[in-house]
């Protein structure tokens, strides 16, 4: 009887010993974060050991470490602006829709898919999509899947990649045979979004910005924990600009690493 209570006791210790440690963790960061100017070394220094992920703390340090945020406070809502701002004309300006331009909806009208003129939208809409290809065998990795994001307006992927050919590659090898593997993913209806097509978009645009580099298969894993951050966000605000702060995060770490190799 004794024993027990001892071990009770010193478990229940330890429980307070960590949380009066997290809480004095959770102090020193909003310390931090709280400043006019942040104080960027002593945050890297404070991460170290790992970020929070208690009321987006996490989501707002990785924007701060990953040189997204500017370290002065007021100019953050602006600079947000300006970079969504670009990321939706990226959107519109590399994604390329064959025939959308055409006032009477003709596809073939001065462009067809059969043209071998270099200027052709045709000529880079099945281009991309071989980089699209590559990137959408790649997924999902371990997003948020329960939750669904508003893809009103937006310019989705997954239809340009044929679903036969994924499945074809998307298989495994069992004794003799060949057994078709779990596909646990799987496009939302129109004007829903699933998030694994949300990061899909992201690193095509990336790969279309950076021809030299293009996708490189792990780009996904590299994105993964960055979009999950963002777009977990318990700050509305910040969890609806999930995917351009993730892509500019990303292109950043991404430029990070091409040093440092």
């Amino acid at each position: 009887m004794n024993v027990a209570l001892t071990a009770n006791s010193t478990r229940k210790n330890k429980f307070d010993e960590f949380d009066s440690s997290k809480s004095c963790v959770l102090k020193e960061f909003d310390s931090i974060l709280q400043q006019d100017v942040i104080d960027l070394e002593a945050l890297k220094k404070l991460s170290f050991h790992g970020i929070p992920d208690d009321h987006g703390r996490r989501a707002l340090c990785w924007r701060l470490l990953l040189n997204y945020l500017p370290l002065e406070q007021i100019k953050w809502k602006s600079h947000l602006q300006e970079k969504r701002k670009l990321y939706k004309q990226f959107i519109d300006e590399m994604i390329v829709m064959p025939g959308e331009k055409e006032s009477d909806g003709d596809v073939t009208l001065g462009d067809h898919p059969l043209s071998i003129n270099p200027d052709s939208e045709w000529q880079t809409f099945f281009k991309d999509n071989e980089v699209l290809l590559q990137i959408d065998k790649d997924q999902p990795t371990e997003y948020p899947c329960s939750e669904i994001v508003n893809s009103n307006d937006v310019k989705r992927l997954h239809t340009r990649v044929q679903r036969r050919v994924l499945k074809c590659a998307n298989v495994e090898r069992k004794g003799l045979g060949i057994t078709k593997a779990n596909e646990d993913y799987a496009p939302m209806d129109e004007g829903k979004e699933a998030h694994w097509e949300v990061v899909e978009r992201i690193l095509f645009l990336y790969a279309k910005l950076n021809p030299g580099q293009g996708y490189v298969q792990g780009m996904n894993e590299i994105i993964g924990p960055i979009y999950h951050a963002f777009a977990c966000d318990p700050d509305v605000s910040f969890r609806e600009y999930a995917e351009p702060d993730c892509f500019f995060c990303f292109t950043n770490l991404m430029s990070e690493i091409r040093i440092s190799s």
